[in-house]
């Protein structure tokens, strides 16, 4: 409730200054009354100006939460660099163990020497390389080299195995079953086949043969037991080139196949024209020396 005593002056009082009442919640600039000294105050005259509103005081803000967080990302890269230039130059992660395989001719040494990673880092070794350093040894046919952490290489070896044995020129020579010819092997198996070259003019060259398609007819005839069924044995395998291959057999005729062209007609032909002979016996010694079937259907007999 206002004040309806607070104009009420008393005889012999000082007049008190008037200050206009104002709106803190206000919009805007401040109003403030007071007193000018041009005017009389006794007359009851006052004048009413604008006071500027006097500006806030500036703050300094300092990103106290960003420079923190850059910090730590600064710290948290330069720990990496360091850990991984420790993990490269340093020896926690060396290959110090190599571990070799199904090595039975070639030497374990020479292999762990072709690989060139004793001491390397197991982080950037280079297996492919490895490999192909591996492969390059005699008588190693492919290589597999893995990492076992974190201080082993593990390498396994197939090695070449020797399938029979190919004469020509008077050197005899150890091959695998696809017709090359071997420097270093596993042993061929006891009663491997020979194969031999009649006309071969020169000796053989290491890696290649006189007809690898010759080596692999002889192979797949021994694997089928061709003549086992037939009731021959063979004794030889020759090689001609106007020819190709002829089995010699000990109780029978000669068979020449050629080549692997037409393998299962010329196996049926071969049976069914020893079968015919077989049949003759009775009528005295055969006259037959040689079945040959390179010519088809025309099978011809010498």
């Amino acid at each position: 409730m206002p004040n309806p005593f607070r104009n009420l002056r008393l005889p012999g009082s000082r007049p008190r200054a008037y200050r206009g009442r104002t709106n803190p919640s206000a919009r805007g600039a401040v109003r403030d009354v007071r007193r000018d000294s041009r005017l009389d105050p006794a007359a009851g005259r006052f004048a009413v100006r604008r006071v500027e509103r006097p500006l806030p005081r500036r703050e300094i803000h300092i990103p106290w939460r960003r420079i923190g967080f850059s910090l730590l990302g600064v710290s948290a890269l330069a720990g990496s660099i360091y850990g991984a230039a420790w993990l490269l130059t340093g020896n926690a992660l060396r290959v110090q163990q190599i571990d070799i395989v199904g090595a039975q001719v070639a030497d374990p040494y020479d292999i762990a020497f072709e690989s060139s990673l004793g001491g390397d880092s197991m982080l950037t070794a280079n297996l492919a390389e490895a490999d192909a350093a591996i492969e390059s040894l005699p008588a190693v046919k492919s290589a597999t080299v893995e990492r076992i952490w974190p201080h082993g290489i593990r390498v396994t070896v197939v090695e070449h195995q020797a399938w029979g044995y190919w004469q020509a020129a008077g050197r005899v020579h150890v091959i695998d079953r696809d017709g090359r010819v071997l420097q270093a092997a596993r042993p061929a198996p006891e009663g491997a086949p020979t194969i031999f070259d009649v006309a071969s003019p020169r000796d053989l060259e290491a890696g290649s043969v006189g007809d690898p398609d010759t080596v692999r007819l002889v192979a797949r005839l021994l694997d089928d037991h061709v003549f086992e069924t037939a009731g021959l044995t063979p004794t030889a395998f020759i090689f001609q080139r106007d020819r190709g291959l002829t089995v010699v057999a000990e109780d029978g005729p000669d068979a020449v196949f050629g080549d692997s062209s037409n393998y299962e007609f010329k196996v049926q032909a071969f049976e069914q024209v020893l079968q015919q002979l077989q049949g003759r016996q009775n009528a005295g010694p055969p006259q037959v020396a040689e079945i040959d079937l390179r010519f088809g259907r025309n099978v011809v007999l010498r």
